[in-house]
């Protein structure tokens, strides 16, 4: 096997890896929304990806359920029926988990027998898993955070934690992928201009950040006006250090928001005379697109945020802000690097 043919194979699978942790975000969206995060009570490794299979292993997972303050403070009524509802979603997204785990796992070992992966590519690899394995305790962390008398939620700060793991996931695999597909090259560029990327990647990760925190602590539904928080651009403060905090940090998205569609418009016509290979033009049109699409989203979601965040612009909006992410890495990568396919 040539070196170009075992380089796009490792490429794919990291890609294909991306794919399935974008899933994996989805599916945590979704398992948020749904209030379902703290329906399993507790971790099993190994059994932990069966669920209940009869009637009584049912009724056990529902008093287990039933011990903890979601329940007692919140969900009183709850029957057996909605219970098993909110046990898919949170069954669902770590069968998921487990699932990358064996995507990661067991290719590793063929490619190994098969020296497809040299010791440098098992080096990364093993890296995708060890983070991997962060993001499972990170996860378990957050939802312990939750399984207490008087809690009804994950505490914000164990959710912002679990969202950064899986941000710098899904940035180290899709920047190892693209190694392996668009080789290096040592050739001119333009660093001033790559910098106006690094600095668009971290403030999309910042916003990340932020927009759990936003998730977690339900700021987003202390002010559902657009574009001004209840008739005015700064805040009116109450008084009550909950809902004072809510408001800001409603108030520090938005404005982040803000800057970061103005800075990547800024960018657009920056970058229009980059000469670079069709992969970096390409990504600036999505990444212009993506921001505009992102920015619908949010102001959607907060306009419809009625008591409760709807769960599809919700879950799409947080899916949005890593497809944003995944743009400004590429163009990142690609302002420097050409694919050697478009070099011949």
């Amino acid at each position: 096997m040539n070196e170009a043919t075992r380089r796009k194979i490792l490429g794919v699978w990291f890609i294909i890896g991306v794919g399935m942790l974008l899933g994996q975000i989805i599916l945590g969206g979704i398992t948020r929304l749904t209030g379902s995060g703290l329906s399993i009570t507790e971790w099993k490794a190994i059994l932990g990806f069966l669920p209940p299979m009869n009637e009584q292993e049912w009724q056990l997972a529902f008093i287990k359920y039933q011990q903890f303050g979601q329940f007692k403070l919140v969900n009183t009524t709850m029957t057996l029926s909605q219970f098993k509802s909110i046990y898919f979603w949170e069954w669902f997204h770590r069968l998921w988990a487990r699932l990358i785990a064996l995507a990661a796992i067991i290719p590793l070992v063929y490619f190994i027998i098969k020296k497809i992966a040299l010791k440098e590519d098992i080096i990364k690899i093993l890296i995708a898993i060890l983070l991997g394995g962060v993001a499972g305790a990170v996860g378990w962390i957050m939802v312990q955070s939750g399984l207490k008398q008087d809690a009804v939620l994950v505490n914000p700060i164990n959710l912002m934690s679990h969202i950064v793991v899986a941000t710098i996931i899904v940035a180290y695999v899709l920047r190892v992928g693209l190694e392996y597909l668009y080789p290096k090259q040592i050739l001119p560029f333009d660093n001033n201009k790559r910098k106006l990327f690094s600095i668009l990647i971290i403030l999309v990760f910042i916003q990340i950040a932020l927009g759990a925190l936003v998730a977690g602590s339900k700021a987003a539904l202390v002010c559902t006006s657009f574009p001004l928080m209840n008739g005015n651009y700064f805040p009116t403060l109450f008084g009550n250090h909950e809902t004072d905090i809510q408001l800001i940090l409603q108030f520090i998205h938005r404005n982040v928001a803000y800057f970061i569609f103005f800075y990547v418009l800024f960018i657009f016509v920056r970058t229009k005379k980059v000469d670079a290979q069709f992969q970096f033009h390409r990504t600036r049109y999505l990444l212009l697109a993506m921001v505009l699409i992102q920015v619908t989203l949010g102001v959607l979601t907060l306009l419809y945020s009625q008591g409760k965040v709807p769960v599809t612009l919700g879950v799409l909006h947080q899916f949005g802000a890593f497809l944003l992410l995944i743009f400004s890495i590429e163009g990142h990568y690609f302002i420097k690097y050409r694919s050697a396919k478009n070099e011949r």
